[in-house]
């Protein structure tokens, strides 16, 4: 049973070299919903609380807050090239590299969340490039980012798209573990049986990936394609032509 409810883990060795785009995004999210917190709030203001909570959830890919995580794809073009974040159009299945990317957004937030939430509720400074400046550069030192080696090839997992089916269930966890909370119960996590398959579960996850992992759903996608040149080949090979 565990694995299909335990997380992915995370590529850990991407991690120094994505922080600091990922603190950039995370910036810009918290930027984007508190403006929108502030236009929709009477009289346009804003409890501490309220920003605290956003600070919380930002990097949780099962929060509202945190949805952009599940948003984006982590990409290298080559070998030793830099490791960047693709913005997706939907929202993926949570694998590793969306758990890479909540785990570098957490590095940042679980330390800095209180000083961020103070500085949006005194609604400083007073542009987006500022507050990401003071977050990623002066706070965290996570920018600029670091240099990638020109040996460094990083390990890749195929994005997949949310269907509908999961993205019910989502939300239907969501809101039980809203009302979980309130009164004070254990968290739940449904058993989702695509998760444990394509989630980096069950063996899928080693830490050492080099050359011990492979994307189950790459691992299924070249066996499919193993599968059609079986079908299109002529039996006996150039012998019976």
């Amino acid at each position: 049973m565990e694995q299909f409810t335990r997380k992915p883990r995370a590529f850990n060795k991407d991690l120094k070299y994505i922080s600091c785009g990922v603190c950039k995004r995370a910036v810009e999210e918290v930027w984007s919903i508190a403006e929108h917190m502030r236009e929709v709030a009477p009289y346009h203001k804003v409890g501490e609380d309220e920003f605290n909570e956003l600070t919380l959830n930002i990097c949780d890919p099962d929060t509202d807050e945190g949805e952009w995580v599940s948003m984006q794809d982590i990409i290298q073009s080559k070998k030793g090239a830099s490791v960047k974040l693709k913005q997706e159009e939907y929202m993926g299945e949570c694998r590793r590299e969306c758990r890479t990317i909540e785990k570098a957004c957490a590095a940042v937030f679980d330390e800095y969340r209180e000083d961020l939430a103070e500085l949006l509720w005194k609604n400083e400074p007073k542009t987006l490039e500022k507050m990401a400046s003071r977050v990623c550069t002066k706070w965290a030192s996570v920018c600029p980012a670091k240099d990638v080696p020109k040996t460094y090839e990083r390990v890749d997992e195929w994005w997949m798209p949310m269907d509908e089916e999961s993205f019910k269930m989502r939300e239907m966890e969501k809101t039980m573990n809203q009302l979980s909370q309130k009164n004070g119960k254990q968290p739940v996590k449904f058993v989702d049986p695509m998760g444990g398959m394509f989630g980096g579960s069950d063996g899928w996850d080693e830490e050492d990936e080099e050359g011990g992992w492979q994307d189950p759903m790459a691992r299924m996608m070249e066996s499919m394609g193993d599968l059609g040149d079986m079908e299109g080949a002529v039996p006996g090979g150039d012998d019976e032509l």
